[in-house]
């Protein structure tokens, strides 16, 4: 990362820099795909978890290397959520939280969003309630739902100045159904 290292914002030479991976996912971590002790794949039988959580398992980590207090918790995006989530339930041992692209709570917007793209992936035929790993990825759910999440990453403002209502290089204007403008 461009901003970890020596003389960059988290200085390498100043701090110990811990990062971890999410709980169910795809690098260190059992999750949905992992197998069973039936030998089949979690898929849908997978636990849930949240936030809280994952939160949980880093101190625990913490607890197991020994490290008492954090300088700083330092996350974007669902990392900033656990950052924010951190300072809350451990506000002895974080001494400072930045959260980046992200917020303490969702808002009713946020929800519907992510409600879409739920959706979107569930409703291809591939996703078979959550068991897929012996077919076909759910990939047009989630593409769809990839697309949905890209709308709530930017501002209006800067997908004005990015793209502004210019017209797609092979757009056969109006009546094109496929690709009308570079937005698209």
């Amino acid at each position: 990362e461009d901003f970890i290292g020596p003389g960059r914002p988290l200085d390498t030479n100043l701090f110990h820099v811990i990062c971890t991976n999410n709980l169910g996912g795809c690098f260190g971590s059992s999750g949905p795909s992992s197998l069973h002790p039936d030998g089949k794949r979690y898929g849908s039988r997978f636990p849930r978890f949240e936030v809280y959580d994952q939160v949980a398992a880093q101190f625990a980590l913490l607890d197991h290397m020994g490290i008492d207090k954090l300088h700083a918790c330092v996350g974007a995006s669902l990392g900033g959520m656990q950052s924010v989530c951190a300072a809350g339930r451990f506000p002895d041992r974080v001494g400072k939280f930045v959260s980046i692209s992200a917020c303490a709570k969702s808002f009713p917007g946020s929800m519907a969003f992510r409600h879409a793209q739920r959706q979107a992936i569930m409703s291809d035929p591939n996703f078979n309630g959550g068991d897929y790993y012996h077919g076909e990825l759910p990939a047009s759910g989630l593409r769809l739902a990839r697309q949905l999440g890209t709308i709530t990453y930017r501002s209006g403002q800067e997908w004005h100045q990015r793209f502004g209502q210019r017209r797609h290089k092979e757009s056969k204007g109006p009546k094109d159904l496929n690709v009308e403008f570079e937005i698209e």
